[in-house]
């Protein structure tokens, strides 16, 4: 027979269940809204970038949830943490009976099919690659929060203010290379990435813009061979950069042009503010070239 003791090691399992399907079926009535439900959405932002824009739209009083990397603007940080997109917190994320939940798409992820089997709504745009899809993406997000014309407004303004770095940066008569070393020890970025696409705009030209990947692990090496102009790192500082052994015969780091105190935030989330980015880019570049 089974003791009292043993029901209840295996009634316990049993219950949790049933009350968490309780919780879901509640939560499902949201998953399916009408066009009028939108101005009352509660929001779980799963994404920085995605936050970002969010309170750039306006609804920035509707995100009730975000990640410990939604840092900016500083009123996300009196949000709910949710943990990260990788490991979220799916039973606080369920008890926060959010609406909607926005995410970035990535193909090695299970969160968001995770999310969805509790029967949660969730909108997960690609991660961007490139400008346009940067602007696919504040379209999609003023869409489903009915910010439309703040989205339409918010891309003009973007695309005026790059039109006029574009235009000071094809005036640069000698384009510097740049290596971005965005990690250790030494990954940067190819051809398949938006910050390749502003290092263009600006005027200046990626050190691995002939290799068709997004990011990419550099040898040191191939790096030293490449022998760039300038160097933009987010992984260690230039006094750092200057000790590593064969790295003194670089054009950059024997000149002294090594950016090691940019704002990674603002070129790396992939949203509106990459236009701040890009502005101040070329103003460091250009001080670099005028010596």
């Amino acid at each position: 027979m089974i003791d009292c003791a043993m029901m209840k090691r295996y009634l316990l399992p049993v219950l949790l269940i049933i009350l968490l399907l309780t919780t879901l079926s509640c939560t499902q009535e949201k998953t399916t809204l009408k066009q009028s439900d939108h101005k009352g959405l509660r929001i779980i932002s799963l994404a920085p970038n995605l936050t970002e824009i969010l309170f750039k739209l306006g609804v920035g009083e509707q995100i009730i949830g975000v990640t410990v990397h939604c840092t900016y603007p500083p009123e996300a940080k009196e949000k709910e943490i949710i943990g990260d997109f990788i490991r979220p917190n799916l039973e606080k994320i369920v008890k926060l009976k959010p609406d909607l939940i926005v995410a970035e798409k990535w193909p090695s992820s299970k969160t968001v099919s995770q999310l969805r089997q509790f029967g949660l709504r969730v909108v997960d745009p690609v991660s961007p690659r490139s400008l346009k899809e940067i602007y696919t993406i504040i379209r999609t997000m003023g869409q489903i929060v009915e910010k439309n014309k703040e989205a339409k407004q918010l891309i003009t303004d973007m695309k005026k203010r790059i039109k006029i770095v574009r235009e000071k940066g094809n005036k640069i008569t000698r384009r510097p290379s740049v290596y971005v070393e965005i990690d250790l020890p030494s990954w940067t970025i190819g051809k398949q990435s938006f910050v390749n696409e502003a290092l263009n705009i600006c005027g200046a030209d990626n050190l691995f813009a002939d290799i068709q990947k997004r990011a990419l692990l550099a040898s040191k090496e191939t790096i030293i061979a490449r022998n760039p102009e300038i160097i933009l790192s987010f992984s260690a500082n230039s006094k750092r950069i200057s000790e590593r052994p064969g790295w003194t015969s670089i054009r950059a780091v024997r000149n002294g042009n090594i950016i090691d105190d940019f704002d990674q935030d603002i070129i790396s989330h992939g949203n509106h503010r990459l236009v701040e980015a890009i502005e101040q880019l070329q103003i460091r570049f250009i001080n670099i070239l005028n010596g």
